[in-house]
């Protein structure tokens, strides 16, 4: 079973590292906006540690929507290491991120993936999301 922790300033190799697995890019670019995010009031994240090793990361951004007159949260990155994957690691970082949403009075909360990743679509299912939507999006 994996134990969950928030993550620290001293966890940048850490989610560096796993993020390579789902999206590669250069360490300098996530260095120079690590302690940024991180000081943000609206972002939090977490990492899973399975015995001495970390094996999953997800991060979370917590804003006021105009239209809700309320708050609501998105899952920015949720990645599980491949060693451990199937292994109920993803459904403890989500677990954990919608317990915190609960306590800081989030209506909804949100997160995407591809269509095409069963595993994810199953893992989100199994934790309570439902689609509901087209997400579009615009490289700049």
């Amino acid at each position: 079973m994996a134990r969950v922790r928030r993550v620290t300033q001293n966890d940048f190799q850490v989610v560096h590292r796993l993020l390579d697995q789902l999206m590669p890019a250069a360490l300098e670019l996530r260095r120079a906006i690590w302690s940024d995010t991180l000081a943000r009031d609206d972002y939090t994240a977490w990492i899973a540690e399975i015995g001495d090793e970390d094996g999953g990361f997800v991060d979370l951004y917590v804003f006021p929507d105009v239209g809700h007159g309320r708050n609501i949260g998105l899952i920015n990155n949720l990645i599980v290491d491949a060693r451990f994957r199937r292994r109920g690691v993803g459904e403890g970082l989500l677990t954990e991120a919608i317990a915190y949403c609960r306590q800081h009075d989030v209506i909804e909360l949100h997160l995407w993936t591809d269509a095409d990743n069963a595993p994810a679509l199953g893992l989100y299912a199994r934790t309570g999301f439902t689609r509901r939507g087209v997400l579009m999006e615009l490289e700049i």
